[in-house]
């Protein structure tokens, strides 16, 4: 694996840049309990990082094809913005330092996320994030949804850079897989999930937080 100086990084947004995961799980839980539908832990794994179509397949193959998956989304988004609403929403530990370094020399920066564009821009808001990415893709823009490499192919694209020129930032087990299937060096920021053995292996790098990810990325452009 590449090792050397890197051009630009790629983010993912929930669970990475803003702690909006948990509130998204419980959504989850509250719109399976409201439709009588038992929700399993490895079943959530799965949704996580994952667009909205990729999802409602998801849930075509976990509780059958007759399953209301628009209602399911919509007790869960309803869910989400009140909570959202009330408690805010918090940035995650080191994300501002990490980009005024990455600002400070002038390595570009892409949003990867399989969130829609006008809610990726609402909750960054109300999180206090500037949307000053340098490129961005969002929601359905890919072909394909994480699991698969489209999103951060797409993000590379955009900024002019070849995938293995990039650093992936990601919590997912979904997200890890894309950017491990793209080419690029993923450092995983475990937030919801664990990092497994398998994503050990997949992942260029494991950190507690983007403080300690900002420590790597110094190390490996060789800035004191």
């Amino acid at each position: 694996m590449n090792r050397g100086p890197f051009k630009a990084v790629l983010f993912d947004m929930d669970g990475v840049i803003i702690d909006t995961e948990r509130v998204h799980q419980e959504g989850w839980q509250y719109a399976c309990d409201m439709q009588g539908l038992k929700l399993r832990r490895s079943f959530v794994a799965k949704l996580c990082g994952a667009n909205r179509e990729y999802q409602k397949i998801l849930f075509r193959e976990e509780y059958g094809a007759a399953v209301d998956y628009a209602a399911i989304r919509k007790l869960r988004q309803d869910y989400c913005a009140v909570q959202f609403e009330r408690d805010g929403i918090p940035v995650k530990t080191g994300y501002r330092e990490l980009t005024d370094w990455l600002r400070e020399r002038g390595i570009r920066r892409a949003l990867c996320t399989s969130t829609q564009l006008p809610v990726a821009e609402q909750e960054l808001a109300v999180a206090g994030v500037p949307f000053d990415f340098d490129a961005a893709v969002t929601g359905m823009e890919p072909e394909r949804s994480k699991p698969e490499p489209d999103v951060f192919l797409l993000g590379a694209k955009k900024l002019g850079v070849q995938p293995e020129e990039c650093i992936v930032l990601e919590d997912s087990p979904n997200g890890v897989h894309a950017g491990f299937a793209a080419g690029c060096r993923v450092i995983m920021i475990p937030d919801t999930f664990p990092a497994t053995e398998e994503l050990r292996h997949m992942a260029f790098s494991v950190c507690a937080n983007l403080l300690e990810a900002r420590e790597l990325l110094i190390t490996i452009m060789g800035h004191i």
